[in-house]
């Protein structure tokens, strides 16, 4: 999520970008389908066809968020673009419950280059803000993000979502909403030393 504008009357926010998403989409199509002519390699066929169909996905699945609003107007404009279809709609202020940025830990498989035995699954962070309304409904502010680590020998530092849980505080205020961030139980203060 990225603040595009803010005076003391409208804020604007955006998240994606639907020309990137055709240009990396198309990208991706046309890299595939250049390499599956290009190559009699059965393994290169497959990779081209994964490009493909990467391509595809990201063109039919991939979307941006745009929320504008209004202090004047009492209003938060909230669309979200895909290339096909989308959403436009309008809430009141006063619907707005709270901010809130959750954090939750998902398994991802990730690769070790040194590792004979194959891909563990290991814990990854991952964040998003969303406007919880009064009746309960939830409108994301931003995809999910996963934190960006830093490792210096045994240990990992994460960062990457303070600035992200200070946008969605921005919004809060000027909303006039309070904010809560709710982390998962043990995560600490995002500092996490393996010792191996």
């Amino acid at each position: 999520m990225k603040i595009i504008s803010q005076t003391s009357d409208e804020l604007l926010l955006q998240e994606g970008n639907v020309s990137g998403m055709l240009i990396g989409g198309g990208f991706l199509i046309v890299a595939g389908v250049a390499a599956f002519y290009r190559h009699t390699n059965p393994n290169i066929i497959w990779l081209a066809l994964a490009f493909a169909l990467v391509g595809i996905g990201v063109l039919l699945f991939s979307s941006s968020i745009t929320v504008k609003a209004s202090r004047s107007s009492g209003q938060v404009f909230y669309q979200k673009k895909r290339l096909i279809g989308g959403k436009n709609v309008t809430y009141p202020i006063n619907d707005i419950l709270r901010i809130e940025t959750r954090r939750q830990w998902r398994l991802e498989n990730t690769q070790n280059p040194g590792n004979q035995e194959g891909n563990m699954p290991q814990p990854v962070l991952v964040a998003q803000s969303v406007i919880v309304l009064k009746n309960g409904n939830e409108v994301p502010l931003d995809h999910q993000k996963t934190s960006s680590n830093t490792s210096v020998g045994g240990v990992v530092l994460m960062s990457g979502q303070g600035k992200e849980i200070a946008m969605a505080n921005q919004v809060a205020e000027f909303l006039g909403v309070p904010f809560q961030e709710i982390s998962p139980p043990n995560m600490g203060t995002g500092l996490n030393i393996n010792i191996g």
